[in-house]
């Protein structure tokens, strides 16, 4: 790795202070990396010229351009769109896994540069406390693919292009460091440079060429150079600025300091930035280390330190998360409980939280206005998307007001449950569980237990802890059955017509025939298989499912037919599917990309898949959604769906390289979820949608018939589902609509357009005449209860009431309720019908006195045959042995003697 540097006049040393080897022009002794080398250009530009971030990043891909790299956009922030392993980017090399770091599909371009919107929340307490870290930052990059029989660059050139660029924009050559050092992760190695510059590292040069095996390193045919430019860096080491904030959303933080009034202490910042690049934040973080080193150099207390950095520190925090949260809205994330969802609302509530410690007036969402006017100068399509984010934040705003009033029951009830264990604080375990399960912060729960005099042991890290946890996608390793058959030819998308075929039976896998070719569907994307016959002379054999395991399709059969087709293994066989089935689940497949098409343009662009199941009669699509979805909305997307269908649109389906069909299309494509391999199936319906799709579908959208919306129905945070039926199906779910009007309206003798008003007078009527039952209830209870209390009777110091009576449960609850809270009413009733029902009341004073009716009314019921229940004052009970109410009363008495006597 040492040739180009060696021309470029650097020499090999050790550094003095780490022992870490590096190459650098000059007699330098140090790394030029933090801690070995402190921050020396803060104050003090590093470049000729200084630069703002979208300044650098302009200079960035330019200088690239001109040297041979061809420029893409920016992927989304969501790279759950093309991986399955990961929710959000977190550096460019992400946007090219797992398909073109495999070797498997050519990248984009070759070689390219980018620069990448990278959102990273592993240190996100570290936000604006340091000067450095953030939760988005924008990672430059230049990449190339080499294959044996294509080479475009590897370490030299490499050099070569990081060297020029950075002696491009004004940094002295003698100024740059490159530390050697060794990469490895995704399964892959590779040696690396750390490129360093006045004590901050700028950049890092990777070459991946090898796979991390159990047996160790292998060599990987595809080198690929991965190189990462911190671009905020550069802004900041451009500009000397107390910290990368300033200089890399300058203007955001200016708003921010004349709406709050915060001063920014330059002098307080840039030493706060020095001696923090010092320290090993992601591993120490403890606030009060480096609070105490910056108080003991500025010669102030920590006390006076912290007052006065905490308001500056909430001002970069609150510009930082701004941001990331515009990259991750308009991108598509909602925010929820689970997954992506989940890193979205915490960050969006970390940041209404230091909007709090600000005592800011405006809401989150005037403050996102700011932001996002910044950055749609660089990003118009974050502009584009202002509506829909500040739907989102004004929602969950409103949600997290209401979360934190309602948690403070939740935490008085730990607090209880701790003080009972002689605990006395709250531990991090369950400060974590209240905010993952409950969302309720750990500053709310902080003041809670400070007003029940307890403590709360919130780390430094709580945020980088719970982020942790939800980072990666959890994927489920599938069984790999050992099929030794040859690929399956899939008529049906050659063929998509053909119900009837002959094939070859090559052989069975347990009770599943393999034919070397066939026109039954295989169960995927959502889609069920096609169900049918395999025939063999005159004997048919019925396939009850089919699936594809390694590109073999198996068709599923009985144990009786697997055991007699069997002995036909090699000859040849008819089969035959199920016509009605297919053209039913065909219809419903291509009526949900019509939904998402229609759904997409009434609630927003936002509007993604999650995952859909169809059906012959019913089907759904789920919907990644903020809010409920509206009737009216419902019906406008129904419309919009049966529109589609009237206007014939041709379906057109192709298999694409999967590099080009993602350039055409985008990843639009992928609204059904990751698709593998190297082609892609696309479905275009022309002038609606695309999507790559494995499924069957109409060739026309008229084709479909009618699609009905049957209910919606919100099935986790941040999802919607839309159940609906297409074709004959949807004419069979209109028609039971209209089964029911004409029910409805028979039964109330009115015409079905009469149906609402009738419905509306006899609901008013019906909760008139229940109040007026209410009020004559208890007229007649009243009257009932005139004079029961002279029949009390003195049990102890107590009066005991016992009374069998004509009334319901109603009455009887009524009665004894009224008789025992009277002034001078009864201490303890017990009453009971002719039904086997029975209910008992006890007064502030019998309960004092230890008069437990739950307890007695259970054992009255248990006399009865049935049970029963309640609390200390007030109980019922009901048996089917009502001939034993008088040993169940003689019961409660005896009781309550037992207690007060």
């Amino acid at each position: 790795m040492s040739r180009q540097l060696e021309e470029l006049g650097f020499t090999k040393k050790t550094c003095k202070k780490c022992g870490n080897e590096f190459w650098s022009i000059g007699d330098r002794d140090t790394c030029g990396d933090a801690p070995c080398d402190e921050y020396e250009f803060i104050g003090n530009p590093a470049t000729s010229k200084k630069y703002d971030l979208y300044g650098i990043q302009k200079e960035f891909t330019e200088f690239f351009q001109k040297n041979g790299h061809t420029p893409i956009k920016r992927y989304p922030v969501l790279a759950k769109r093309w991986r399955d392993d990961v929710f959000l980017v977190g550096a460019s090399i992400y946007n090219f896994q797992p398909w073109v770091t495999s070797g498997m599909v050519e990248p984009p371009a070759n070689p390219l540069v980018v620069a990448q919107p990278s959102i990273r929340l592993n240190d996100v307490d570290n936000v604006g406390r340091t000067g450095r870290h953030m939760t988005c930052f924008t990672m430059g990059a230049h990449h190339a693919f080499n294959r044996p029989e294509k080479q475009i660059y590897w370490q030299d050139e490499t050099v070569k292009y990081c060297h020029d660029f950075i002696k491009h924009i004004g940094i002295d050559p003698s100024e740059i460091s490159y530390i050697e050092s060794w990469w490895k992760g995704g399964g892959n190695e590779g040696p690396c440079y750390e490129i360093c510059v006045r004590g901050v590292e700028l950049a890092t040069l990777v070459f991946i060429q090898y796979k991390t095996t159990p047996d160790g390193l292998k060599e990987i045919p595809l080198k690929i150079v991965d190189t990462g430019y911190g671009l905020e860096r550069f802004a900041w080491i451009s500009q000397g600025t107390a910290t990368a904030y300033d200089a890399s959303f300058g203007p955001v933080i200016n708003q921010l300091k004349d709406i709050s009034g915060v001063e920014l202490d330059q002098e307080l910042l840039g030493e706060n930035a020095k001696i923090a690049g010092m320290m090993d934040i992601e591993d120490i973080a403890d606030l009060k280390v480096l609070r105490s080193r910056v108080a003991n150099k500025l010669g102030i207390s920590v006390d006076e330190l912290t007052k006065a950095a905490e308001p500056m520190e909430a001002v970069y925090v609150i510009a930082d998360h701004t941001r990331c949260l515009a990259f991750m809205l308009a991108d598509g994330v909602i925010p929820s409980n689970v997954k992506e969802g989940y890193l979205a609302r915490l960050v969006l509530r970390r940041t209404v939280r230091f909007m709090k410690d600000l005592k800011l007036k405006e809401s989150l969402s005037d403050i996102m206005d700011m932001q996002l006017d910044f950055l749609s100068k660089t990003y118009p399509e974050i502009k584009t998307s202002q509506e829909h984010i500040s739907n989102i934040i004004n929602l969950e705003e409103k949600r997290y007001g209401k979360t934190t009033s309602k948690g403070k029951k939740l935490v008085q009830k730990s607090i209880k449950y701790l003080k009972k264990e002689n605990k006395t604080e709250i531990p991090t375990d369950m400060l974590i569980k209240l905010y993952d399960s409950h969302g309720i912060p750990p500053e709310s729960i902080e003041e809670i237990a400070a007003a029940e005099n307890f403590s709360a042991n919130v780390p430094d890290n709580f945020y980088t802890l719970v982020a942790a946890e939800h980072e990666e996608e959890v994927v489920e390793e599938k069984f790999q059955m050992e099929l030794d058959f040859p690929e399956t030819e899939l008529m049906f998308y050659d063929e998509p017509d053909e119900r009837d075929f002959t094939a070859k039976l090559l052989g069975f896998h347990e009770t599943s025939a393999v034919l070397d070719r066939t026109v039954f569907y295989p169960e995927g994307g959502g889609q069920p298989s096609d169900i049918g016959f395999l025939k063999v002379g005159n004997e048919k054999f019925r396939v009850l499912h089919a699936e594809k395991v390694q590109n073999v399709v198996m068709h599923k059969l009985s144990d009786e037919d697997a055991e007699k087709l069997r002995a036909f293994t090699g000859s040849e066989v008819e089969g035959e599917i199920d016509p009605v089935q297919r053209v039913a689940l065909t219809r419903n497949h291509t009526a949900t990309h019509l939904i998402v098409a229609a759904a997409r343009q009434v609630l927003g662009e936002h509007i993604w898949q999650a995952g859909a199941q169809k059906g012959v009669k019913k089907s759904r699509i789920d919907l990644s959604h903020y809010k409920r979805i509206k009737p009216e909305e419902l019906q406008e997307i129904e419309l919009i769906a049966n529109r589609f269908v009237m206007e014939n649109h041709h379906v057109k389906t192709r298999w694409m390289n999967r590099t080009d069909a993602e350039k055409k299309y985008g990843f639009i494509l992928y609204q059904g979820g990751v698709v593998p391999g190297i082609n892609i199936r696309t479905v275009k319906i022309e002038d609606v949608d695309v999507q790559a799709c494995a499924g069957t579908h109409v060739e026309r959208t008229g084709d479909i018939g009618m699609i009905k919306i049957t209910r919606t129905e919100r099935i986790q945070d941040g999802v919607e589902r839309i159940e609906f039926s297409a074709g004959e199906a949807a004419v069979e779910a209109v028609q039971r609509n209209d089964d029911l009007l004409k029910e409805s309206s028979g039964i109330f003798k009115v015409e079905a357009e009469q149906l609402p008003k009738t419905c509306e007078r006899f609901f008013t009527e019906w909760k008139a005449f229940k109040n007026e039952i209410g009020r004559l209830q208890d007229q007649i209870a009243a009257l009932k209860m005139g004079g029961l209390g002279d029949s009390a009777e003195s049990i102890g110091n107590i009066t005991f009431l016992s009374q069998q009576m004509d009334s319901d449960m109603g009455e009887l609850m009524k009665i004894a309720t009224d008789l025992t809270e009277k002034e001078d009413g009864v201490d303890v009733v017990v009453l009971g019908n002719t039904e086997g029902k029975i209910v008992g009341a006890s007064s502030k004073k019998a309960v004092g006195l230890g008069v437990n009716m739950n307890e007695i009314i259970k054992g009255a019921a248990k006399l009865l045959g049935g049970g029963g229940g309640g609390r200390p004052n007030l109980s019922q009970g009901a048996g089917r042995s009502s001939e034993k109410m008088d040993e169940a009363m003689e019961y409660v008495a005896k009781s309550v003697r037992e207690i007060v006597e």
